[in-house]
């Protein structure tokens, strides 16, 4: 029971290594190809292909479940795409003029930026009850 329970335990620990050693794995990889010359808009699409590729069965077998598409919804994955795809291609830029290891630890940062720009705008609903803050 007790060796269930710290494998339970022991699970999100696991994955969030797995994914920043592959993150940390693909920059290296980005970074050796970017040097021998392949063009950073190849580079977005070939990334973007294979998130799709990875993605498409569940929207395969999940498509009869749940909402429908609407134009709206379109239109939303449409500017969610050209920006990120404007994010990766700033991505690939940077990660071509400096090293792999600069480019993990920016990422890091991305959430301290998430955070900073919910609470400009507003949206954070954590930091307003954590503070008392009446709208």
């Amino acid at each position: 029971m007790a060796l269930a329970s710290w494998l339970q335990n022991a699970i999100p620990f696991v994955a969030m290594v797995t994914v920043e050693c592959t993150d940390v794995g693909l920059s290296v990889i980005s970074k050796a190809a970017l040097t021998k010359g392949m063009n950073k808009f190849v580079s977005v699409v070939y990334y973007n292909a294979l998130g799709t590729l990875i993605l498409l069965p569940y929207f395969l077998f999940r498509r009869n479940k749940g909402a429908s598409l609407t134009w709206s919804l379109i239109w939303r994955f449409f500017l969610l795409g050209l920006i990120g795809s404007s994010g990766q291609i700033i991505y690939f830029t940077g990660l071509k003029f400096s090293s792999p290891t600069l480019s993990s630890a920016m990422a890091n940062l991305i959430p301290i930026y998430t955070f900073l720009l919910a609470v400009i705008f507003r949206l954070n609903k954590t930091l307003k009850a954590c503070l008392d803050i009446d709208d």
